[in-house]
């Protein structure tokens, strides 16, 4: 176990902040790029549970039975983006919207939603291993950290030295 004096501990909460705050920016990239790789994935597929297509629908599309998958443009079209701790997933296609949510005659087909949901345990348990090793000191900083406490140690062994070099003890032998 580590013992800190209150400067070092100042300095290690300090140096786990800003390893915290790197890894909320990880934290929300990758999740962006989970949840856009699943949207990309799950097109094509019944794999969140989506209504059957009608049987005549299945019969003038090229791919056959294979929901929001026809040319593959919704697919190309997925993005994502993220900056600081706020990301965003998306697609600019116009048809996107229609399939997301339904129609009075398209049944809703939550590629994006859906996705994200889906994948929901797998980003917690990714943010919750980023956490750990933060916390654990095993953050983007931890070996500045260490050198810095280090060397926070040496200054204070040096300036004691240098102290009691140069100033005059009492006559109790304080100085």
């Amino acid at each position: 176990m580590t013992v800190y004096n209150l400067l070092g501990f100042a300095a290690k909460l300090h140096a786990m902040e800003a390893d915290m705050n790197l890894a909320t920016e990880a934290i929300v990239k990758q999740a962006c790029i989970i949840v856009a790789n699943e949207a990309r994935e799950v097109l094509g597929t019944y794999d969140l549970g989506w209504v059957s297509l009608k049987p005549e629908t299945i019969a003038h599309k090229m791919r056959g039975n294979s929901p929001l998958l026809e040319t593959g443009q919704l697919r190309a079209s997925i993005q994502w983006n993220a900056s600081g701790n706020e990301g965003y997933v998306g697609t600019d296609d116009p048809v996107a919207k229609y399939h997301e949510f339904g129609t009075s005659r398209i049944p809703a087909r939550s590629f994006l939603a859906g996705s994200a949901i889906m994948m929901e345990a797998k980003i917690h348990e990714m943010a919750a291993k980023a956490v750990r090793a933060v916390l654990a000191g095993g953050g983007i900083l931890s070996g500045e950290m260490r050198e810095l406490l280090h060397l926070l140690h040496e200054v204070k062994h040096l300036a004691t030295e240098a102290f009691e070099a140069v100033a005059p003890e009492d006559e109790k032998g304080r100085r």
